[in-house]
């Protein structure tokens, strides 16, 4: 328990600084002490329509074909059919704040969030249901805790199932902050506390793979990456983990770094990037054997990255800059935006312009310059 109520602490300590990365510092200062119950009733509640939900926080978008889909604070999805100009709201069936969305193909999409939320379209992101919340989480990870010790009691599996009762006991409190999907029917999901679930049915089911996985610490897990067959996931304390059997085991990996990791981005076949906490970011040219680091001038915190439409490989950090390699990542050229915002996510539009997320909502970036247009005028 005395193990427990540390990581719990540990857990609003970290909650709170990737809080602040990500432009939520007036979610914390009202949520820090929130309850279980008022999750529950978040999640169970469909998000109100807003004529400012273009302007709020936004924490990640997507490409669904032609569409753009973004999601975030207060279960808010907006989505855009000219290539990220204008942006309209559509329904969410949650209230809660949504961390991440993806699309495998230009129909079925999901997003996560907090509370155990898992979100799915079926139509490119015009409407969503909920798959699974933090009181089915909680139960699917007893029913996997008590099962791995009925099977083979051990000390280890006796501690696991303390963990997943007292999880249960805690309500749905724990955030997914991380989606993968390979096709429209197998992903994985993960988040605080080592969570980990993966589904075979394009989510009419999930498993707990928390045993799967390297982390005997249950350190929060905030990126996964696809590379090469191999499938990579990046957390808290610089925890890097590699499976090279289609996720049946995720083994731990000699990391370079000590700060928490936010994001994983491939930068050629071989080549893999790991960034986070104070601009940090390193590059391993052979599949995470081994890593060196990339120099970044500034100590930001590196909130997220992708590959653009061109090739070229983007980062954003928590001031509003956004860092572009042409050379696989071994340096990027920084470039402070005309109106600087924490930015939190990114992707290419259809049109293979730069679409950023934040805390001020949706943008997209110039072709000449990194000079930010608004683009959050709701659209009729």
């Amino acid at each position: 328990m005395q193990l427990r109520a540390h990581r719990f602490s540990q857990w609003r300590t970290v909650r709170r600084a990737a809080l602040l990365v990500l432009g939520l510092s007036a979610w914390v200062i009202g949520q820090t002490a929130s309850s279980a119950e008022a999750d529950t009733q978040l999640f169970q509640q469909p998000s109100l329509s807003s004529a400012l939900a273009s302007e709020s926080l936004m924490l990640d978008v997507a490409l669904a074909g032609q569409r753009l889909v973004a999601v975030g604070e207060r279960g808010f999805i907006l989505i855009s059919e000219d290539d990220g100009r204008s942006w309209r709201q559509v329904p969410s069936p949650v209230s809660v704040t949504l961390t991440r969305v993806v699309f495998p193909s230009a129909t079925h999409g999901w997003a996560v969030g907090h509370a155990g939320v898992v979100l799915h379209s079926q139509d490119g992101g015009l409407s969503w249901s909920k798959q699974l919340d933090g009181e089915q989480v909680a139960r699917l990870e007893l029913e996997a805790a008590q099962h791995a010790h009925g099977a083979q009691p051990s000390e280890h599996s006796q501690q696991q199932l303390e963990a997943a009762q007292l999880l249960f006991e805690e309500g749905p409190d724990k955030p997914f902050l991380a989606v993968h999907f390979f096709d429209e029917r197998q992903g994985v999901i993960l988040g605080a506390y080592g969570l980990a679930f993966a589904t075979q049915d394009g989510g009419a089911s999930w498993q707990s793979i928390r045993e799967r996985l390297d982390n005997p610490s249950a350190l929060h897990l905030y990126d996964i990456h696809e590379l090469a067959g191999e499938l990579f996931i990046a957390g808290e304390q610089g925890l890097l983990l590699r499976s090279i059997d289609n996720g049946l085991r995720f083994d731990a990996l000699e990391s370079p770094a000590n700060g928490t990791l936010f994001g994983l981005l491939a930068t050629d076949v071989q080549g893999l990037l790991a960034f986070g906490l104070r601009g940090k970011a390193y590059l391993s040219e052979d599949r995470g054997d081994s890593w060196r680091s990339v120099p970044n001038d500034l100590p930001l915190t590196l909130t997220a990255g992708a590959r653009l439409a061109d090739g070229s490989l983007m980062l954003v950090d928590e001031s509003g800059r956004t860092l572009l390699s042409r050379d696989h990542g071994h340096s990027f050229v920084a470039s402070t935006l005309a109106k600087p915002a924490y930015l939190t996510g990114l992707t290419s539009s259809a049109d293979g312009q730069v679409i950023v997320a934040s805390n001020h909502g949706l943008a997209r970036l110039a072709d000449s310059s990194a000079r930010l247009i608004r683009t959050t005028e709701p659209r009729p």
